[in-house]
């Protein structure tokens, strides 16, 4: 491996390691954004915690990190694999961010970004899918569950070969994978905040006119219980 691909890699992991949803959060309430709402540092709990904007913010935010991953890659003429390596170093910086003691979110944003980048018409298509199956369902998981499945197998319908789609289902198992690790602190936070148990909880659907008021009651939870900054 020369030192251009070694490049392109740990400039991947550092672009993906910028925790925008954790400074989003910061920097508007305040909060630990591991400590609130899913516990999670991601887009969508900023959009919980926050607010939706600021939740659509970090999602083009950490969208951007994976397609600039890609582009840099690029811009360095890397090899192929060394090029798909570059994805999983973007995911990987955004799971274990160095800027946050190894701590971060799952990378859909990211995987989504990168993918852009390497397989932009099936994965608009597929981001177009999940909108259409919310707009259907009414639930944020489910709907996320479809757009994935169309992300991962649109490359063969448009004529890619099936190791674009074995590489798309890898870098997917891995945001699984993740989920797996956070999920016992994930489920620590949802019950110190009122999540556990209630309609609040994550993956349920809100109406858009309940989502002001559950942000302000988790907000005055996570300020009556104390929470702190991470600490190093």
């Amino acid at each position: 491996m020369s030192g251009r691909d070694v490049t392109a890699l740990l400039a991947a992991y550092l672009l993906g390691a910028i925790p925008f949803s954790y400074i989003i959060a910061r920097w508007r309430t305040g909060l630990n954004i591991r400590q609130v709402g899913e516990g999670n540092v991601g887009a969508r709990n900023v959009a919980h915690v926050v607010g939706m904007k600021w939740g659509m913010l970090a999602a083009i935010l950490d969208g951007l990190k994976g397609l600039a991953a890609y582009l840099l890659a690029r811009a360095l003429n890397v090899p192929l694999p060394v090029l798909l390596l570059c994805g999983f170093a973007a995911v990987v910086g955004h799971d274990f961010s160095i800027f946050l003691h190894w701590q971060g979110g799952k990378g859909v944003a990211v995987s989504l970004g990168f993918l852009l980048g390497l397989l932009p018409y099936s994965t608009l298509a597929g981001v177009g899918v999940f909108g259409l199956a919310h707009l259907l369902m009414r639930d944020f998981n489910r709907s996320v569950v479809v757009g994935i499945a169309a992300v991962i197998f649109l490359p063969l319908a448009l004529g890619y070969g099936p190791w674009m789609t074995a590489y798309t289902l890898a870098l997917f198992l891995s945001l699984a994978v993740k989920k797996i690790i956070d999920l016992p602190h994930e489920r620590q936070v949802w019950a110190e905040h009122g999540w556990e148990g209630t309609m609040a909880r994550p993956g349920w659907y809100r109406e858009e006119q309940n989502a002001d008021e559950s942000r302000r009651l988790r907000s005055a939870q996570a300020s009556g219980s104390g929470t702190k900054p991470l600490q190093g």
